[in-house]
This record gives C-alpha cells, sequence and structure tokens, in this order.
C-alpha cells in the first residue's frame, strides 16, 4: 500500500470506483481507493442494477444524462468489454387520473432535457408489457422511456477500476478506514488497520457506511443506511420489455432478465434505518408476492431461485452528496444514497471535480442541490418520481 496519495477515495463500490476513475482522466496520478472487503461489496454488489431517465428534477435528470452516456461507451474506453446493458426501459403505471398527470407532467419535463419519453395509453402499455396486467389492473396508461435498462453491478464497478489502474490508480481491497490524522481542521492522513497514508484529500464514497466514515473524520452526515431486499424467479417465455415500476400503487419493481427469470423487489416503508443487516426475510417474500401477481399473474407458480438483501445509504431527500464539509479542509464526499450504480458515472463525475476544485459538469445553478449544506438550509431537492 502506497505511503501518500494525491487523493484517498474510500469505498471500492460503483461510487468509488466511478470517483477514482474520473480523478485520473482528470489528470490526477497518485489515485489511492481503499475498500474494507472487494470490489464492490456492499450495495453496489447487491443491487438490482438498474439505470433510469425518468425523474422530475434537474437535479436529478443532469446527473442520469451523464451517467447513461457514460454507459454507452465505457466498456470500450476502459478495455473491459460488454458491460451487459440492456435496454427494455422502463413503465411507469397509471392507476388513477392523478397517477396520469403526474406521468404526463414528468415527461414533458424530460423531452425538454431531452430525454425520450413517452405517455402511453392503456393500450400502448399492453404492446410494450406484455406480461402486464393492464385491464385487471384498470391502469389508465403511463410513461415509457427507451433509453433506460439494467447494468451488470459487478462489470460496472470493475470497467471502472480497470480504467482507473490503467491510469496509475492504486486499489486495496481488505483494508479499513479506521480514523484519520487532521491537524488544525485540515486532513493530513487516512489512517487504516495497514498503515496510514499521507494526503491533503479524502474522497467519503462509503456508501451506506458513509456516515460512519463521516463519523470518524467529526463530520456530520444525514445518511442512513437502510435494508432492500431482491428475488429472481426460475425463467419464463422471455419477452423483451421494459421494468414494470410502480411508482404511484405497489411500490415495486419487475424486470425479465435475458435468462427469462423475473428481478423483482419492493420499497417497505416500515423497514428498520440505521442497521446495515444483509439477512434476507421470509415476511418479505410474502409481502412482496401480494405485490407483484396482481400486476403479473404469470407470477403465481414461478419458484424463486434467489433472494437476498442490499443496502441503501438514505439520505433525506434520496439525493446524492459531493463537495467539501464544513469541518474539515480537504475531507470530501461521493455518496449515491439509493442511486449509486445508477449514477455512478455523473456521480464520479461530479465528485471527482469538486475534489480537485474543477467546475463541476453540470450548470452552475444545479451545483448547490448536490451539496450538504442543503440541509442545514432547508433546500432539500425531493423529486416525486422516486420511491
Amino acid at each position: 500500500m502506497r505511503k501518500t496519495a494525491d487523493v484517498v477515495v474510500i469505498g471500492g463500490g460503483n461510487a468509488g470506483t466511478s470517483t477514482a476513475y474520473h480523478l485520473t482522466k482528470l489528470g490526477v496520478k497518485n489515485v489511492v481507493v481503499v475498500e474494507q472487503q472487494y470490489t464492490p461489496f456492499g450495495g453496489s454488489g447487491r443491487c438490482a442494477a438498474m439505470f433510469r431517465q425518468q425523474f422530475a428534477t434537474l437535479s436529478n435528470l443532469h446527473v442520469a444524462k451523464l451517467s447513461t452516456d457514460e454507459y454507452d461507451h465505457l466498456g470500450e474506453e476502459t478495455g473491459f468489454g460488454d458491460l451487459e446493458i440492456s435496454k427494455g426501459g422502463y413503465l411507469l403505471p397509471a392507476h388513477t387520473q392523478e397517477d396520469l398527470d403526474h406521468c404526463a407532467a414528468n415527461v414533458k419535463v424530460q423531452r425538454e432535457f431531452g430525454f425520450d419519453s413517452h405517455l402511453l395509453d392503456p393500450k400502448g402499455c399492453k404492446e410494450v408489457s406484455p406480461y402486464l396486467d393492464v385491464e385487471g389492473q384498470g391502469i389508465l396508461g403511463g410513461s415509457y422511456n427507451t433509453g433506460e435498462g439494467v447494468i451488470n453491478p459487478m462489470k460496472l464497478a470493475l470497467a471502472y477500476k480497470k480504467g482507473a489502474m490503467d491510469r496509475g490508480a492504486e486499489f486495496n481491497n481488505y483494508t479499513k478506514v479506521i480514523g484519520f490524522n487532521i491537524e488544525s481542521g485540515k486532513i493530513k492522513g487516512v489512517i487504516t488497520d495497514k498503515g496510514e497514508i499521507a494526503t491533503n484529500r479524502v474522497v467519503n464514497a462509503a456508501g451506506e457506511w458513509g456516515k460512519f466514515i463521516g463519523r470518524m473524520a467529526g463530520v456530520s452526515i444525514p445518511l442512513e443506511p437502510e435494508k432492500h431486499q431482491i428475488v429472481v424467479t426460475e425463467p419464463l417465455e422471455y419477452i423483451k420489455a421494459p421494468m414494470i415500476y410502480s411508482l404511484y400503487k405497489y411500490y415495486t419493481y419487475i424486470v425479465q432478465v435475458k435468462h427469462g427469470g423475473f428481478l423483482m423487489g419492493w420499497s417497505d416503508p416500515d423497514v428498520e434505518a440505521g442497521v446495515i443487516d444483509f439477512t434476507p426475510e421470509w415476511k418479505f417474500l410474502e409481502e412482496l408476492a401480494k405485490r407483484v401477481i396482481p400486476q403479473v399473474p404469470a407470477l403465481a407458480n414461478v419458484r424463486i431461485i434467489r433472494h437476498w438483501a442490499g443496502q441503501y445509504g438514505n439520505l433525506p431527500d434520496h439525493g446524492i452528496l459531493v463537495g467539501g464539509v464544513p469541518e474539515v479542509e480537504g475531507f470530501f464526499l461521493g455518496l449515491g444514497a439509493t442511486k449509486a450504480t445508477m449514477f455512478a458515472g455523473g456521480l464520479g463525475t461530479l465528485a471527482a471535480e469538486a475534489a480537485i476544485g474543477a467546475k463541476l459538469s453540470v450548470p452552475e445553478e444545479m451545483v448547490p442541490t448536490y451539496m450538504i449544506d442543503r440541509f442545514a438550509k432547508g433546500n432539500l431537492v425531493i423529486d416525486p418520481a422516486l420511491l
């Protein structure tokens, strides 16, 4: 492990590897990444690996564009190869007129931004999603975007890692951060269980552990880890179709992957926050079945072949965090909350730029929406298109 670094990145998930990659693209020569387990261990390696463009705030739309544009060429750019991207799109079904009006408003914003979003009628919903019980659910229509889909999250992280290492970055797996060397309010080093790395700049890209890493430096980050669970079923006949993203009624996502199995999950509002726990639970399966079978009746008798748990790192507005902090000079953030894989390209770009004092790749008026002081000022950016 190197004894000095221009920038130390904490976390080997998609946020951390992307940040390291973009730091090296910006010309930073000595980037060191420390990861407590392996790449990618935490939420990045356990997520549904979705990426999308159907957001309702300019803050999220800009980061989504940076990310989805990058994914199209990242495998080739890094020399890693296929990232297993499948662009089936997202379908957000509307069950009420209020839902449909909400979809229409979001589509308008997205199309003005330049994304290929559309408002569908019931017939259009059935055409793009044959497994969806449009009539039985009384679906009035929905919003649909063709530029969205899924990506292999392991390969995404490893592509970023390869790209960063090819430009000189060092990755240290199974290396725990246990403290910081701070003098006169300035970062002077990162203390690990394998020794200290002298540096003046640190990027906390530790995902669901971000709050605890911040605490070691005396930095308060309003992030709470939260368990989310996923299942995969045995295969049915494969039909290329969009992810069914039930934003308005069931709070689920359902997508068929290329081998024919369905990948599914739901957002439980009652899950205990603040605890990092990777244990899957039977009660989740029972509740999930109640929510997905009415939408896709063909799932009623399929077997579940895998069930696991991952973690979100939730912020109060479910946004992202980049830039410095008031407590410690040289301590920067690269936290993606619930979207570190979905937003890895944009998050890593902005986190790297902020860490070296470069101009951020978003309009200047957007910059405050990504900074930590928005919470103290009460300027949260709530996106109604998020679960």
